[in-house]
C-alpha cells in the first residue's frame, strides 16, 4: 500500500487508507497471536473501568465508544461485563482489530455512568534476543505498521538521525537497539511542561521531554524512517507488585513493538527504562505483566465509524452527541485494579 504524504493526511484519506489495508489483507497474518496453551500466567487481575458523561441534554442522540481488551499472545480475557443506561454492543475495527463497546440511544439524564469490568490473565512477554539477532525469510507483509500518523512520522530530523544510527551492522534487532538507546539518551520523562502526552514527533525532537506516548512515538518514527514495521500500544497499568485490595490506577501507559523479519515482534518500554535505568536492559525485549493492552495504532477509526476526526489513540471513552464530539471536559474515566489469583 503506498505511503500517504503527511501533508494530505485527513479523516477522508485515513478512512480510504483503512479500506485499502482491509481489502489487501496486509498485516492480518497472525497479527497478535493467541494466548499460550498450557502456560501459567504471571499476573491475573480485574479492572473496573467507569466512564462518566456529564452536562448532557436529555433526549439528544448519544454514541459512546469504550475500549476493551481482546485475547492476544500476552493476555487472555476471562471475563468481560458491562452495564449502563443504554444498550452496548461489542465491536472490532477492521484494520487494527481493536475491540470496543459501542453504546447508542437517547440521553436519559444529564449525567450518565457506564461501567465495564474485565478479568485478565497476563503472560510473560520476553523474547530470546539471541534467536532474533539474524533476520530470516518471511512471506507475511506488515504494511499497516509502516504507515505514518498525523503526529508520528519521519520528519527531516528523524530521517537524519535514523541514517546516522544505521552503521551498516546487519540485522533489524541491532538497528532497533540503536533506536532504543538513542531515544533513551535523548528523552527524559517529564510532564512539567506544555505539549507532552500527544505523541508528537515534533515535540519529542524539539523538547526532548514527555511521557510514554512521546517516547514511543519517537521510537516508531525512527523505525518508519528505516522501513521497520512497528506498532504503538496503549492500556491500563497496575502496580509492579501484587497487592491486597482494589486501587485506582493512573490514566494509562503505552509501549511499542518492532518486527524482526522471520522472527517476530520485539517489545520495548523506553519510558519505564528512563524512570528506572537499572532496568534498561530488561525493557529492550521484555514487558512486565502489570498491564493490559486496550488498543493498537494511531489515527483510529472506531466501529461503527465516528463522525468526528480519527482518534490520536484510544484509551479514554469517546462520545458524540447528535454527531458532534462531546468536549473532553464532559467525559471522565476512572479505572480500578484488583489483583487476583492466576486462573
Amino acid at each position: 500500500m503506498p505511503t500517504i504524504p503527511r501533508s494530505i493526511i485527513t479523516p477522508v484519506t485515513l478512512f480510504l487508507a483503512t479500506i485499502l489495508v482491509t481489502l489487501s489483507g496486509c498485516a492480518h497474518t497472525d497479527r497478535y497471536g493467541s494466548p499460550p496453551v498450557g502456560a501459567e500466567p504471571e499476573r491475573a487481575f480485574r479492572v473496573t473501568y467507569v466512564a462518566t458523561l456529564s452536562e448532557l441534554k436529555p433526549g439528544a442522540e448519544l454514541d459512546l465508544w469504550i475500549p476493551v481488551p481482546h485475547d492476544d499472545a500476552q493476555q487472555r480475557i476471562t471475563r468481560l461485563d458491562w452495564s449502563g443506561p443504554l444498550d452496548g454492543v461489542k465491536r472490532s475495527d477492521p484494520v487494527h482489530g481493536n475491540t470496543m463497546l459501542h453504546f447508542s440511544g437517547a440521553v436519559t439524564s444529564p449525567t450518565m455512568d457506564f461501567t465495564v469490568t474485565y478479568e485478565v490473565d497476563r503472560f510473560r512477554y520476553a523474547v530470546d534476543l539471541q534467536a532474533f539477532a539474524v533476520d530470516a525469510p518471511e512471506s507475511a507483509t506488515w504494511d499497516l505498521y509502516l504507515e505514518p500518523s498525523s503526529l508520528a512520522f519521519a520528519n527531516a530530523q528523524v530521517e537524519m538521525e535514523a541514517a546516522t544510527l544505521n552503521t551498516g551492522e546487519a540485522g533489524t534487532l541491532a538497528q532497533g537497539r540503536r533506536f532504543y538507546d538513542h531515544v533513551l539518551s535523548s528523552m527524559s520523562y517529564d510532564k512539567q511542561h506544555s505539549g507532552w502526552g500527544r505523541g508528537s514527533i515534533e515535540h519529542a525532537c524539539s523538547v526532548g521531554k514527555g511521557n510514554c506516548t512521546d517516547f514511543h512515538s519517537y521510537f516508531t518514527a525512527l523505525c518508519l524512517a528505516r522501513g521497520i514495521p512497528s506498532r504503538f500500544q496503549i492500556g491500563i497499568y497496575g502496580k509492579y507488585d501484587v497487592v491486597e485490595g482494589e486501587y485506582e490506577t493512573g490514566g494509562y501507559h503505552c509501549w511499542a513493538e518492532f518486527h524482526v523479519p522471520g522472527r517476530g515482534w520485539v517489545p520495548v518500554d523506553i519510558s519505564e527504562a528512563d524512570k528506572d535505568p537499572a532496568q534498561a536492559e530488561f525493557f529492550f525485549g521484555s514487558h512486565t505483566s502489570n498491564r493490559v493492552t486496550l488498543s493498537t495504532g494511531r489515527d483510529l477509526i472506531l466501529a461503527p465509524p465516528q463522525a468526528g476526526p480519527p482518534l490520536n489513540f484510544f484509551i479514554y471513552p469517546y462520545a458524540e452527541v447528535n454527531g458532534v464530539p462531546l468536549p473532553k471536559e464532559q467525559v471522565r474515566k476512572v479505572s480500578r485494579w484488583k489483583d487476583l489469583p492466576p486462573s
